[in-house]
């Protein structure tokens, strides 16, 4: 029981590292938006994460989610545009994600540390990429991928 605890919290440690990396980095600070570039950032730390939600309709959207909570983390993140990019990175208790986007071309990046881990990327495009990596007791994971 030790050995899987401390698993566990290596595990988190390692997330919320990453997630603090990325974090520092230069592109982490808000938003910014026209007709042309959306490009979206939210860090939440915390124990009352709220959920987040991203709606981007530019020609190249941009949508980066840090989320470490104590309990559940959430984040819907949809994208109509001619190329969509997704990153969430997510620790907690329950994590959730949904990515629906809709481009010619399309990237989602999800990493999900928790006990219970849950994912959905729906991608309409010519070029749909997804990567998914989730380190829990219990992970869901759907992809949809869908040519133009």
């Amino acid at each position: 029981m030790g050995e899987t605890n401390m698993r566990w919290r290596n595990q988190i440690v390692a997330g919320a590292l990453l997630a603090l990396t990325m974090a520092a980095s230069p592109a982490a600070a808000g938003e910014g938006h026209n007709r042309n570039v959306s490009l979206m950032t939210i860090v939440e730390f915390g124990n009352a994460v709220k959920p987040v939600v991203i709606d981007q309709n530019s020609r190249i959207n941009i949508a980066r989610v840090v989320e470490i909570g104590t309990g559940t983390v959430d984040a819907t993140i949809i994208q109509d545009g001619t190329k969509n990019i997704t990153q969430i990175i997510q620790v907690g208790t329950t994590t959730d994600a949904l990515i629906v986007q809709n481009g010619l071309s399309n990237l989602a990046d999800v990493r999900q540390v928790g006990v219970s881990t849950n994912a959905l990327i729906a991608q309409t495009g010519n070029l749909n990429t997804g990567f998914v990596s989730q380190f829990g007791l219990r992970n869901w994971l759907a992809i949809f991928q869908f040519a133009r």
